[in-house]
């Protein structure tokens, strides 16, 4: 849905994928990417015209959940929690420029990644894993994990504020 927030009134419907997840906005290009894990896909919209301009196959059950962009590389990033052949743990990569998944990242098995940001202080990506209990956190540089950090039960979402430079995660089990 897309409101209008001095009327609080929708003015448009976008259809997407199936079960449309997360947004997020891409400053290079000036489009929006939303995760479709019902349909294992990334829907690229045109918000200037409300248009879905592209939509990005991720591979077969991996489930996009968590979106985040990179400014310093350009690239968009997507948690994956579905099944994969290496057990529920890939971080895809998305070129804007093609709109197609240009690599992939891996976490340890059965992590079930569900949210993702990025931390303009450093430059990393932090991954939370769903089934693991962990945040991941990823050089973009070179794609790898170079630390885990234990924070609970289930956590799902999060956030880097930049007001005070902290991350921080809701578990939903805890």
């Amino acid at each position: 849905a897309v409101i209008n927030p001095s009327t609080n009134q929708v003015i448009d419907t976008i259809q997407v994928g199936g079960c449309p997840y997360n947004i997020i906005y891409d400053p290079s290009n000036g489009y929006l990417y939303v995760t479709n894990p019902g349909s294992n896909t990334v829907s690229v919209i045109d918000p200037t015209t409300n248009t879905v301009v592209a939509t990005i196959p991720i591979m077969l059950t991996d489930e996009p959940i968590g979106i985040t962009y990179d400014p310093s590389n350009g690239y968009i990033y997507v948690a994956c929690a579905g099944v994969t052949a290496t057990g529920y743990n890939i971080v895809s990569i998305i070129d804007p420029k093609s709109n197609t998944v240009i690599g992939s990242i891996q976490l340890e098995p059965y992590s079930a990644p569900w949210g993702i940001t990025y931390d303009p202080s450093n430059g990393y990506l932090y991954v939370t894993g769903l089934d693991s209990g962990t945040v991941y956190v990823i050089n973009p540089n070179t794609n790898t994990v170079i630390a885990t950090i234990p924070v609970g039960s289930s956590p799902v979402t999060i956030f880097y504020n930049p007001g005070n430079g902290y991350l921080y995660v809701s578990n939903l089990g805890s």
